[in-house]
């Protein structure tokens, strides 16, 4: 069954090895791969667009993908991020997941694996949407409940000025009125003695 673009999972791909691209590429059918080549492209792809999921060699031509994991985290703190790559010493897998990634596999992985590895990854975040959705819904609520409350001071005093300059527009008429009626500024002042306050 095909999968729907709009429902299609964007997947960042961070390798300079045409041959793993193509096999991400013919393996996650139902995902949308976007490829960089190196770590600044990466960089730049990642910050611009939302992926749900990061796929980084550890060995790129302008850097390390350990870099590349802690820069994104800068970020995008939960998105998850798997590290696809040859390097497989002990020491790189713990520094990759150190460096908050949440899976490491060593090439070459059987198409299997790399899918079910997805998957799962993926699965952990439709686990987490609710609480992420409620969190959202509860920072809109917190922030429009601030900005009502200053609407409200901004509206309070909004109406206060115009209370007052629709009271001086009534004096200054009475004013005219009392002037070309005859009266001096003076009794008028003794009158409406706010005119001159």
């Amino acid at each position: 069954m095909t999968t729907f673009i709009a429902e299609r999972k964007q997947i960042l791909f961070v390798d300079d090895d045409e041959c793993s691209e193509e096999l991400v590429t013919l393996t996650l059918t139902n995902h949308e791969i976007i490829a960089a080549r190196n770590f600044d492209e990466g960089l730049r792809l990642a910050r611009r667009r939302y992926f749900d999921l990061y796929i980084l060699d550890n060995w790129l031509p302008d850097g390390s993908g350990i870099g590349l994991c802690h820069a994104i985290r800068e970020f995008d703190p939960n998105t998850p991020i798997l590290f696809y790559s040859a390097a497989g010493y002990t020491s790189d897998i713990n520094e990759a997941l150190c460096s908050g990634a949440q899976a490491y596999l060593v090439k070459p992985v059987t198409p299997e694996d790399l899918e079910q590895t997805i998957r799962r990854l993926t699965s952990l975040i439709s686990a987490r949407e609710p609480a992420a959705w409620r969190a959202e819904i509860a920072a809109i609520r917190e922030e429009l409940a601030i900005r009502g409350m200053e609407y409200a001071k901004l509206f309070d005093s909004a109406k206060e000025k115009f209370l007052r300059a629709e009271g001086n527009l009534i004096r200054l008429k009475a004013e005219k009125a009392f002037l070309e009626a005859g009266g001096t500024r003076g009794d008028f002042a003794r009158r409406w003695p706010t005119v001159f306050v």
